[in-house]
């Protein structure tokens, strides 16, 4: 059910727990312990990492304890998915992580009313969903308990595309945008390091590939101003991306191509 409006005094805000994810080593340092409940937005181009770190990121969780939806719009229980759950070894949670197919917004919906639902749904990907600005937070106030990790693709500049991932990136609480097999998160929760999605990818990256960082919290990078909670100036390596093959993301269209 939705929250109902309400007012808490600082001492009642200062004494309210909330449960979060007890996130620790590189996973801490990347992103700190977030709640386990809210919005993070997940982008970035086509090859360059992002479909390793959503499974890396799922199975971390489930390790944690938690059930986990993945709801995959774009390649469904085909050889690419298959592939890309072997490799990220999801069988070793198995009893914690399913695979929705075939589902929208109201296929969601109804999964997640049901009791013992999955706390943590996985969504694959914001575009495919097709919703707006206003099924999102509909979607998002029905089920103010449950954590909605979306992920999103990239325009020209690596940024969310499209008008409602543009919104969604302002109101979720963790931002991961993934450049070249690394991923950089702007986190409430704290944490900040660069995370390596896939050692050799990231070597494969062109020579002096740099994160475009000023290094300082809540100031403007070098392309000028990213919002009240922005990104800090990163956008990517360089403003480049970096397509290789067997990274994870291919589709069966690429890796047919690959002789694969």
């Amino acid at each position: 059910m939705p929250r109902k409006k309400h007012k808490i005094s600082p001492r009642e805000l200062a004494n309210m727990e909330r449960r979060v994810l007890p996130f620790e080593g590189e996973w801490e340092r990347f992103m700190g312990q977030p709640e386990d409940r809210g919005v993070w937005l997940i982008w970035g181009q086509s090859y360059n990492g992002k479909t390793r770190l959503v499974l890396m990121l799922t199975k971390y969780i489930a390790e944690l304890g938690e059930k986990v939806a993945v709801v995959s719009l774009e390649e469904g229980d085909g050889a690419s998915m298959r592939r890309a759950f072997r490799e990220a070894c999801m069988e070793a949670v198995n009893n914690r992580v399913s695979l929705w197919v075939e589902m929208d917004v109201e296929d969601i919906k109804r999964e997640l009313r049901k009791q013992r639902s999955p706390k943590v749904v996985v969504i694959d990907s914001l575009q495919y969903l097709g919703i707006n600005y206003k099924g999102y937070k509909q979607l998002k106030e029905e089920f103010p308990s449950k954590l909605f990790i979306l992920v999103s693709h990239a325009n020209e500049k690596n940024q969310p595309k499209g008008a409602t991932a543009e919104q969604v990136k302002y109101d979720a609480m963790v931002k991961i945008q993934v450049s070249q097999f690394r991923a950089k998160a702007n986190s409430r929760y704290g944490g900040g390091e660069v995370l390596t999605i896939w050692e050799e990818g990231a070597r494969r990256c062109p020579a002096g590939a740099e994160l475009e960082s000023d290094g300082a919290d809540g100031q403007d990078g070098p392309d000028g101003p990213d919002g009240p909670d922005g990104l800090n100036g990163f956008n990517g390596f360089n403003g480049q991306n970096y397509n290789t093959e067997n990274n994870g993301d291919q589709d069966n269209e690429t890796r047919a191509r690959a002789g694969q």
